[in-house]
């Protein structure tokens, strides 16, 4: 069951850090925004032959300062899988200092109601002792 609740946890960490890296402002400052023609209210003139447009070179590569959208997606999700690694532990260690911490008391709690029963059973027999001697 830790395990499970591990991996749960995990992947929901991984989850909400994807979805921040993917709305993160970040990226737009760099990366002007592609230029749009302005509407116009005249329909434009059909044509013949459809436009197409020209298509892109395959083998382009990003430049050597930059990295790939993907790449960056799983540096960040490397990252967050070490944090959360480290954290899981580091939870793990205090939960169980607590749990150790939470015995030890209801030990205590258990000992303390003992020797208050056997406190009350002593002056009880006590007092019922002292009554059939008169």
């Amino acid at each position: 069951m830790t395990m499970t609740r591990n991996t749960l946890t995990l992947a929901a960490v991984l989850a909400s850090l994807s979805l921040l890296a993917a709305c993160s402002k970040s990226d737009d400052a760099k990366t002007p925004p592609p230029a749009a023609p302005a509407p116009s209210t005249t329909p434009a003139p059909q044509s013949s032959a459809p436009a197409a447009p020209a298509p892109a070179p395959q083998n382009q590569s990003a430049p050597a300062g930059q990295q790939s959208m993907g790449d960056k997606l799983k540096d960040t999700a490397a990252a967050a899988k070490e944090k959360a690694a480290v954290a899981g532990s580091t939870i793990a260690d205090k939960a169980g200092e607590v749990a150790h911490k939470a015995g030890e008391a209801a030990n205590s709690a258990r000992e303390s109601v003992k020797e208050g029963a056997a406190k009350a059973d002593a002056a009880i027999q006590g007092a019922i002792g002292s009554d059939t001697k008169k």
